[in-house]
């Protein structure tokens, strides 16, 4: 176990900033998780932490001491790739055992440590098949195997479940987790799916642009998004957004008139505020009561154990909402949304920045 501590990271690809002062302390033994959207930056920071990318600006160090002077092989650090990279003319053990001969183990020490990995990921058996004869979750176990003889201070995973389909990825998801948990290794994960950061991560890196948005659990993104774009990234369905018309210190005002009780607590009220709640505050009704908000049914999706209705408000803006399976809607019913007063959240829509507000009392018919 090791503490990677990243200090003012700037990377830049001619003119263009791809980092923009990163700065991270990821502590010993924790399952830290990079997410954002493609070309937020998170792979090209996992590679200078590999040391496979030079760092433009900044530092990198292990337990206190700088690593972004050395080369890939001196940094205590096993990547495990997202397109496997094993070596097809080799068996499963010969992958294994590859990088510990070129580092000069013994014979004995190398069996060892192939034998330990291999239990650990339970190979035994594949261990003399070559890679086009293990499937896509086994090509990825042996990539992770080969990462742990090495024994190195730190974990890095890019994407390693994208190449995966949905039964399989749940499957290598799950041996990901059970490895951190029998390793109690520092291990830091690059994704751009949710699901995997919020099963996986102790903590979250969420990013966007080539800086960090917000650090924190995966339940502190998901209750308290520091911005609007967190609040839209986690979640899924996504979070909804309306836009006010008014905010006072004790009422949010929609546009169609609609006042809720909401308590401000900022200092300064901006005039272009947000509201965001999520679909699971929300619960559709087929006659109007104090506080509902009218609405059109576009669109029915039925996932079995839930059902997501796709809703168009009176003034054009639309809404998720998420409905009891038994309850059958059908495109252009009249419905009416109530919004749980709990759930809300609001953000100042120029700096997208959250703002605190608290609950008067819940709007009930």
């Amino acid at each position: 176990m090791a503490n990677l501590k990243i200090s003012s990271l700037y990377k830049s690809f001619g003119a263009e900033n791809v980092l923009d002062g990163i700065d991270l302390n990821i502590k010993s033994g924790e399952f830290l998780v990079l997410l954002g959207p493609s070309g937020c930056g998170k792979s090209t920071l996992l590679r200078i932490m590999a040391g496979l990318e030079d760092e433009s600006a900044g530092d990198i160090a292990i337990d206190d001491k700088s690593i972004a002077h050395l080369p890939p092989s001196k940094r205590e650090i096993a990547m495990v790739f997202q397109t496997y990279a094993l070596y097809p003319h080799l068996s499963v053990r010969g992958n294994m055992e590859l990088v510990l001969k070129q580092a000069g183990y013994s014979k004995a020490e190398i069996k060892e440590r192939v034998a330990e990995s291999a239990r650990a990921l339970e190979l035994d058996a594949l261990m003399d098949r070559k890679p086009s004869q293990l499937s896509g979750g086994q090509r990825q176990r042996v990539a992770i195997g080969r990462a742990i003889v090495r024994d190195p201070k730190v974990f890095l995973f890019d994407e390693p479940l994208s190449n995966l389909d949905a039964a399989l990825r749940g499957q290598v998801r799950l041996e990901i987790a059970r490895l951190h948990q029998r390793l109690s290794a520092t291990m830091v994960y690059v994704t751009h799916d949710q699901v995997e950061a919020m099963t996986l991560a102790d903590r979250i890196v969420v990013m966007n642009d080539g800086e960090i948005q917000q650090v924190g659990t995966p339940r502190d993104l998901y209750e308290r998004p520091a911005n609007l774009f967190v609040a839209s990234f986690i979640g899924s369905p996504t979070m909804n957004f309306l836009q006010l018309d008014k905010l006072t210190e004790k009422s949010a005002q929609l546009k169609d008139g609609t006042e809720l009780p909401v308590s401000n607590k900022a200092s300064v009220i901006p005039s272009n505020v947000t509201l965001g709640i999520r679909p699971s505050h929300c619960a559709l009704h087929d006659k109007a009561g104090e506080g509902y908000l009218k609405a059109e049914v576009l669109l029915e999706e039925y996932l079995g154990d839930t059902t997501y209705v796709h809703v168009e408000l009176e003034n054009g803006e639309q809404m998720v909402v998420r409905e009891n399976p038994e309850i059958q809607r059908q495109t252009g019913d009249e419905v009416y949304v109530e919004l749980s007063i709990s759930g809300i959240h609001l953000f100042n829509a120029d700096t997208g920045k959250r703002m605190e507000v608290s609950i008067i009392e819940q709007v009930t018919a």
